[in-house]
């Protein structure tokens, strides 16, 4: 708990773009003047606005599912690969039906090698290389660290192994896609687990 001027500021240590960051939870009727404290302090330093869009590339980097997106209603917590958020020793709201379907369809973070001109923004089919098609897109966009275009999806489970070749049909055609490891941007977290 901290003040920032003459706001109270509750500071979390949360990264969900992959980089060390911070959450201030605050009053709301505070929001404007917090807000131009921050920005008036970040301008010697070259601080930047950035939007909702960027955000959401970030996160695709660190494999960081989304509500709504990754997360809901169509997969349960092993299908959207989180096991480290599943204990079946203990009795939860859901688990016998999770139990029972088992594994459908497994997430997966892919890079892909798209058109110059437009990346995908979720929905999109997935296919084989012999053009079966295998599952869908939940969201995507541009990875700056990769250069190229960045999405996360479902696709069969035998298929979410990282390496593993697929195709994505944007604007009409199938692009290159590989299944890339959880997390391919700092995949030991090193970076948001630094002092700072």
């Amino acid at each position: 708990q901290i003040e920032l001027g003459m706001c109270p500021v509750n500071a979390i240590r949360v990264a969900y773009t992959g980089e060390l960051g911070w959450e201030l939870h605050h009053p709301i009727e505070m929001q404007n003047y917090l807000f131009d404290l921050l920005e008036k302090a970040g301008e010697p330093h070259g601080m930047k606005l950035v939007g909702a869009r960027a955000q959401n590339w970030l996160r695709q980097e660190k494999s960081y599912r989304a509500f709504g997106n990754e997360l809901g209603r169509d997969a349960t917590p092993a299908e959207a690969d989180l096991p480290r958020f599943i204990d079946l020793e203990k009795e939860f709201h859901g688990k016998e039906a999770m139990v029972e379907k088992g594994i459908r369809s497994k997430a997966c973070t892919l890079l892909i090698d798209g058109p110059s001109d437009a990346d995908p923004w979720g929905r999109e089919v997935l296919y084989t290389e012999d053009g079966t098609r295998v599952g869908r897109l939940t969201s995507g966009g541009y990875s700056v660290a990769f250069e190229t275009s960045i999405g996360m999806g479902y696709v069969k489970p035998e298929l979410a192994v990282e390496g593993t070749k697929l195709k994505v049909k944007m604007q009409d055609k199938l692009w290159d896609a590989v299944v890339t490891c959880d997390s391919p941007y700092d995949p030991k977290n090193e970076t948001i687990r630094k002092d700072g």
